[in-house]
């Protein structure tokens, strides 16, 4: 039965009731229609005596409302197959219907069924100080949840025109109000810490340092925490993700991020919309988004939806705040290595301009940063004392330009410039060698976003986004080592360069249906560009450049199906015109809220890639990274597959939460120079595991562990079949742990990093299997003072407190020092460091 027949029964029998209608039932077993047509002869008689002649002569079983039925008169001579054709034609011109229930002929008013009104609610979620939109917020309304888009916009469909919200954010009060249907509402949080003034808000509960649980692979932090880790403020981005589990905190790669196992260049880092390809960031004393201008933080380690593309390991969305349109706000920090300043304008009453800057000012490395180690044919790796002397530079900027229309539509621009440069020498002589190195490498890092989110009147929303960003790296060597016995001599100049470029324009579109559906659908256009090229001398490099247009379209429905079980089914389809050719990735993520405290969520899903960092091994072993496009050919398209499972719970005080993944990835490609020729190896990696997670909040003190337990393994064509060996990155303990302590104005806080280890970049090189513990303990001590609008902080820091010697996994320099053996230069990872720091903002 469908729902407006059954609709229309239930008024008829309501209108009986409330009518006193005379329900005739007449059964008649004389007679039997089978094989016997139906005949109606009469002359202005009412249909009601019409009908009980057909019961009665045919056997038929009616229920009508008799009174209703008299009113109308019948003239008709005419046979009839069946009950069905006679009663349709009886009727056929009346406000009447039927339905044969059961054996029984049911005839009722036709009813006009008024259309179920439906009431929408709009708006957008701001910071309550500053006025500074909330993305990403988590908003419950009338038992339904939902989350806002980018810019804190909402939108919602239900049959009651009034509403009833609880609106959550990490590091702010949730707030409860009930709301009539209407549009342009603004919904103002407030934060926990506004600058480093105390605000106390009585019966109300707070969002602390992150959200996990919301959806499978996804965690969401609270980028004010991150102040408060040991470090000296200007990193404070990068120590607050290392910290994470799935979040590789071993070999300190800040550089990238290696999520779940995932292979360098297969996870994204995002601010504003564009990609960070990642300067070199050769110390992680510095990561290349500013933490001053740092406002959400959404982490997707797996199984992530449709709306993202082009990677397959995980990613790091960052968006970076609008500045303050109430008054013009100052930041400064200075810190023993670099000086970082932020001002935030007002330009009008609805917009603002904000400008950041950072630069070294003091070399970050000493002349015992950089290691040397001896291997031969004959011996074990052995730790060889070097004096040298590098040097690091390091600069960025980043400027945005941010408002709203009167009509509430925002808008922002976005634009971000990094270098960096390093260089070392060596002229020493050792093991009988007189070594002579000189390298040095620069990075330039450009992104930019213009955005637009438009609101429309039926409660849709759009984003309308052009993004373009880039990532140029130069770099030199030259090498010069003579045996001063044996007369043996080794002379090399190597030059490199390559360039990533990246411009897409996109579109999304929030669609709220009902109560239970919301709808999102987009498009994007991307063009990219890159060029490789190695040879002796800079100037003369012809780099090789290759570019593809790829357009993309993508679909993702969320269905409440019951206020405990969600469902998020998604398509993407991007077709490549360089490669000619469409990829299909289904993807869906499910939640079941077991309880109010348990919840459960899985994701599955298809990924591809169609720029990777792949590499190139020389012939003495030296590792280069380079990016490049694919073509199915030397370089496939990575496809990877996720499949993510998850159970949290939470309560008042404590969370806790168990993740399991297993990925696969095909298209792995390497390159290597033998014998004067380059060859191509291929293969086919997988990555299991799972991640542990409890946090505790006791009053204004937190604390959390972590622990994650995974293997990646690899397999390339030139290998055995079904032999798979231990990926680079494979590591298979890491147990990470954080405690913060709030005695205001004082706060004291402890990070922890043990990790089993991996492989050095020379045991990878030499095949060797021996790994490499990681161990790191780091302290903090804050004070915290204001003086009316002025405030001061400052914190002292001890990384690495042990002096724990870890490796730190970066690139190799492998130079021979005889026929049958070799050296390897490479950088420390943070040796035991004081760091001290002093914030400034009014």
């Amino acid at each position: 039965m469908n729902v407006k027949t059954g609709t229309r029964i239930w008024y008829t029998l309501l209108w009986i009731r409330k009518a006193g209608f005379v329900l005739l039932l007449i059964w008649c077993t004389q007679l039997t229609l089978k094989g016997q047509s139906i005949e109606i002869s009469v002359a202005d008689q009412p249909l009601n005596e019409v009908l009980l002649d057909m019961a009665r002569d045919f056997g038929i079983q009616l229920s009508f409302d008799d009174k209703l039925l008299s009113a109308y008169s019948i003239t008709l001579q005419r046979n009839f197959q069946n009950p069905e054709k006679a009663i349709a034609f009886l009727i056929r011109d009346l406000p009447l219907d039927f339905k044969k229930i059961g054996d029984v002929f049911t005839i009722y008013s036709k009813v006009t069924l008024e259309p179920v009104k439906s009431y929408r609610l709009s708006g957008r979620v701001v910071d309550a100080s500053t006025g500074e939109v909330l993305p990403f917020s988590h908003i419950v309304v009338n038992n339904s949840g939902a989350i806002t888009d980018f810019n804190g916009n909402f939108s919602f469909v239900s049959n009651d025109s009034l509403f009833k919200l609880s609106i959550s954010y990490l590091g702010y009060y949730l707030k409860d109000t009930t709301l009539a249907a209407g549009s342009r509402y603004t919904i103002s949080l407030t934060p926990s810490m506004i600058g480093l003034r105390e605000v106390v808000i009585k019966g109300s509960m707070v969002e602390r340092s992150s959200q996990l649980g919301e959806d499978a692979g996804e965690v969401r932090l609270n980028h004010k925490v991150a102040y408060r880790l040991p470090g000296n403020g200007d990193n404070a981005i990068f120590n607050f993700l290392r910290l994470q589990p799935g979040i590789l905190a071993a070999g300190e790669r800040s550089s990238e991020l290696i999520i779940w196992g995932s292979y360098s260049g297969q996870s994204k880092i995002m601010f504003d919309g564009f990609t960070i390809f990642g300067l070199k960031n050769f110390n992680d004393n510095i990561y290349f988004v500013n933490p001053y201008l740092a406002k959400d933080i959404k982490v997707l380690k797996g199984g992530f939806s449709s709306d993202y593309d082009n990677r397959v390991g995980g990613i790091v969305d960052i968006s970076g705040i609008n500045g303050s349109t109430q008054k013009p706000s100052i930041n400064l920090n200075i810190n023993n290595m670099t000086a970082n300043g932020m001002l935030s304008v007002p330009v009008s009453k609805q917009s603002a301009l904000t400008l950041a800057y950072r630069q070294t000012y003091y070399n970050l490395y000493d002349a015992e940063d950089l290691s040397i180690s001896r291997s031969s044919t004959r011996m074990n790796p052995g730790q060889v004392d070097l004096n040298v002397f590098p040097d690091y530079v390091f600069r960025d900027v980043n400027v945005k330009y941010a408002g709203t229309f009167k009509s509430g539509d925002n808008y922002f621009i976005s634009l971000y410039e990094g270098r960096d440069r390093f260089s070392y020498a060596i002229d020493q002589e050792r093991n009988n060698a007189q070594v002579n190195h000189e390298a040095e490498e620069r990075n330039r890092q450009r992104g930019a976003t213009a955005f637009l989110g438009k609101s429309w009147k039926k409660g849709w929303n759009s984003h309308f986004s052009f993004s373009a960003s880039g990532l140029e790296r130069k770099g030199n060597e030259q090498q010069e080592i003579t045996r001063n016995m044996g007369n043996w001599s080794f002379t090399r100049e190597e030059a490199f360069y390559n360039n990533i470029q990246d411009w897409s324009f996109k579109n999304r579109n929030f669609i709220p249906l009902s109560e239970k559906q919301s709808l999102e659908a987009g498009w994007n256009y991307s063009y990219e560009t890159t060029q490789f090229a190695e040879g002796v001398h800079e100037d003369s490099l012809d780099a090789n450049k290759e570019a593809s247009h790829r357009i993309g379209l993508y679909i993702q429905d969320e269905i409440r199906l019951t206020p405990q079980l969600t469902l998020k089914p998604g398509f993407r389809v991007d077709y490549s015109f360089f490669l000619e050719k469409a990829y299909f990735q289904p993807r869906i993520q499910a939640s079941l809220k077991l309880t109010d405290q348990w919840k459960l969520n899985a994701a599955a899903g298809i990924y591809r890639q169609f720029v990777a960092e792949t590499s190139v091994v020389d012939q003495l072993g030296n590792l280069r990274y380079f990016w490049a496009l694919a073509d199915n050919v030397a370089l496939p398209v990575l496809k990877a597959s996720h499949l993510v499972g998850g159970l949290n719970f939470h309560t008042s005080g404590f969370s806790a939460g168990i993740e399991g993944f297993y990925k696969t990835t095909d298209g792995i490609s390497r390159f290597r120079w033998i014998d004067g020729s380059l060859q191509t190896a291929q293969g086919f990696a997988r990555t299991y595991g799972m991640d542990l997670l409890v946090k505790k909040y006791l009053k204004k003190h937190e604390a959390w562990a972590s622990y994650t337990l995974s293997r990646t393994e690899e397999h390339f064509n030139s290998m055995p079949e079904d032999v798979y060996r231990d990926a680079p990155q494979d590591q298979r303990h890491e147990i990470k742990g954080a405690l913060l302590l709030n005695f205001k104005p004082f706060f004291f806080s402890a990070n922890y990093v043990y990790g089993s280890g991996f492989r050095s970049p020379a045991a990878i090189l030499d095949n060797l299997e021996e790994r490499y513990p990681y161990n790191r303990l780091d302290l903090a001590f804050i004070y915290r003072h204001s003086i009316k609008d002025y405030h001061i902080e400052a914190g002292f820091s001890i990384l690495n407190v042990l002096n724990h010697e870890n490796i730190k996994h970066s690139n190799v320099i492998r130079l021979p020092d005889s026929p049958t053996s070799t050296i390897s230069i490479h950088a420390e990872a943070v040796p035991f460091t004081p760091t001290l720091y002093l914030n400034f903002s009014f």
